[in-house]
């Protein structure tokens, strides 16, 4: 069944689509790495004649900040791309573009304990020598797991 469409739409949807980090979930994310960092720092230092405590403590305040770090960083590359998505391929923000014929496998990682998003990912596995698969952590993206596989499928589209 063909689905008819305007010029305008068919001309927005050859453009390719530019995907970038949400600068608000970044903010709240560092928010909330920073309470996080700051509460396991505190708890680490009440319990610190315990080399137990100290040692399990200081894991989870490095853990915090790290991911704290991550928001951050991801904060000064708000207006760069994270991924492009278009009739060619995806091409990520180090520059590898995968053509879709080389695509084996695109799949979009979303895994939560108890309702709380824990991890979140795209992979992309190839028919190519290099890369075989190209992975990139996406817990900040501007869309979610449904619209980014929809695009593919679109711009994909072409070569059925």
């Amino acid at each position: 069944m063909e689905i008819h469409s305007s010029a305008q739409s068919r001309a927005k949807a050859e453009k390719p689509r530019q995907i970038f980090y949400s600068r608000t979930r970044l903010i709240i994310g560092g928010v909330i790495w920073s309470a996080a960092t700051a509460l396991f720092g505190g708890l680490t230092y009440k319990g610190l004649p315990d080399t137990t405590v100290l040692l399990i403590g200081g894991i989870f305040t490095l853990l915090a900040a790290w991911m704290l770090f991550n928001c951050i960083r991801g904060l000064g590359r708000v207006d760069k791309p994270v991924l492009v998505i278009s009739r060619q391929g995806i091409q990520f923000d180090d520059g590898v573009l995968i053509h879709w014929e080389h695509v084996r496998e695109n799949t979009y990682l979303d895994q939560s304990y108890m309702g709380i998003p824990v991890f979140r990912a795209i992979e992309v596995k190839t028919t190519l020598p290099k890369p075989k698969r190209k992975h990139v952590r996406v817990s900040a993206l501007e869309i979610g797991g449904d619209e980014y596989l929809e695009l593919c499928s679109r711009y994909s589209s072409h070569l059925r």
